[in-house]
């Protein structure tokens, strides 16, 4: 902030009506503000600007009558951000790339560092990561991801607000024998029905749609006279029987 004059000036802070400087000295308590003069210019230069320095400052001309100009000082508070976050799900094997994007930061960062579970990573020599800096941030990549990946990913700028993804790796399960088309020789039908008391013999069975282990007990119909009846089906889930005087939808244990 510049204020011109030949005499000297005092710069004040309005919300509070302190006085910051008289001159090239300085008054407030506060190290971080000094005056540079040059010439006609007085600058109010702040240190270490902080969101509690947003406001308007006065500029005084000790003359007379008193002169005063006003500037409002704007306070821009760069952030970061990680496109896909807060969650990032990958396949075990695949590549990994985040970025670290830094917004309405005004100049570049001098550092863009990465975290995972809490422990800087940019200087690791792990195998198949990599760090680079860009003009908007910075990108970490991994070549082929592992469990170890894992975790709670943080990037912090120089001049930002740190942004934080977690990265969940998906490990590949082994398929069972029967989802990848296995031997099913082994496999054959069993049911076992239970009629109620005094239902006729059966007549006509008709069965669809499962597949019972070979190694269980022969497939048996029973009903309350004792009888049983083999069958010999490819398949069942939904079994009706057909009896002389109706049929009958059965329970298949």
């Amino acid at each position: 902030m510049i204020c011109k004059d030949i005499e000297n000036i005092t710069w004040l802070r309005r919300k509070d009506r302190q006085l910051l400087t008289l001159g090239t000295n300085r008054h407030s308590v506060d190290t971080r503000f000094a005056v540079r003069h040059t010439n006609t210019d007085w600058a109010l230069q702040i240190q270490m600007v902080t969101l509690g320095d947003e406001g308007i400052y006065e500029c005084q001309v000790t003359s007379h009558p008193i002169q005063r100009s006003f500037t409002r000082l704007k306070i821009t508070e760069a952030y970061s951000i990680i496109p896909g976050a807060p969650d990032l799900h990958v396949k075990q094997g695949s590549s990994l790339r985040l970025e670290c994007q830094l917004m309405a930061a005004t100049e570049l960062p001098q550092y863009v560092f990465w975290y995972r579970q809490g422990r800087m990573i940019n200087y690791d020599a792990e195998p198949g990561v990599k760090v680079e800096l860009t003009k908007s941030g910075s990108i970490l990549m991994v070549n082929k991801t592992k469990p170890t990946h894992g975790g709670n990913y943080t990037c912090k700028a120089s001049n930002a607000k740190p942004a934080y993804v977690m990265v969940h790796v998906i490990e590949e399960e082994e398929k069972p024998a029967a989802m990848h088309g296995g031997d099913r020789r082994n496999l054959s039908p069993a049911i076992l029905a239970i009629l109620p008391v005094g239902t006729p013999a059966p007549t006509h069975f008709a069965v669809t749609a499962i597949l019972v282990d070979r190694s269980a007990r022969p497939p048996v119909i029973k009903s309350d006279d004792k009888r049983q009846s083999s069958v010999d089906f490819q398949a069942c889930c939904v079994v009706t029987i057909q009896t002389p005087l109706s049929t009958t939808p059965i329970r298949v244990i």
